[in-house]
C-alpha cells in the first residue's frame, strides 16, 4: 500500500508541477492590464471609472427646481396604485423631509459658529 501511494504521489506530482506552471504563465499573460484609478468628483478615488449612482442622483437632484421636485415627486406618487403603499410613500417622504431639515438646522448652527 506504500508502495502504490509513494507511486501515485510521484506521478501526480510529475504531472501536475509543469501544469500548473504552464496555466500559472498563460493566465500572467492574458491578464489585462490595470486600468488607473479614475478620481471621483465627490471627492476619493473612484470605481474603475464606473458611476457612483447615488452621488449622480444627488446631483441631479441638487439642480432641480422646487417645481420640478414636486413634478418628479407627484410622477412617483401617481406610479403607486395601492392607497396603502401611497400613504406609506407619504409618510416616509415626510420622515425623509424632517430629518433633511434637521441636518440642515445643524449645518446651519455649525456654520453662523465658526463665521
Amino acid at each position: 500500500m506504500k508502495k502504490l501511494t509513494k507511486t501515485l504521489l510521484t506521478a501526480t506530482l510529475i504531472l501536475g508541477l509543469p501544469l500548473g506552471a504552464y496555466a500559472a504563465s498563460e493566465a500572467a499573460a492574458t491578464a489585462p492590464a490595470e486600468r488607473p484609478a479614475v478620481d471621483c468628483p465627490m471627492g476619493g478615488k473612484g470605481m474603475d471609472g464606473k458611476h457612483h449612482k447615488r452621488h449622480d442622483r444627488m446631483e441631479r437632484m441638487q439642480k432641480m427646481t422646487p417645481a420640478e421636485i414636486q413634478a418628479h415627486l407627484q410622477q412617483r406618487y401617481d406610479k403607486i396604485e395601492d392607497p396603502a403603499k401611497q400613504a406609506e410613500f407619504v409618510k416616509r417622504l415626510g420622515e425623509r423631509a424632517e430629518g433633511m431639515t434637521k441636518h440642515a438646522e445643524a449645518m446651519k448652527a455649525f456654520a453662523d459658529a465658526h463665521q
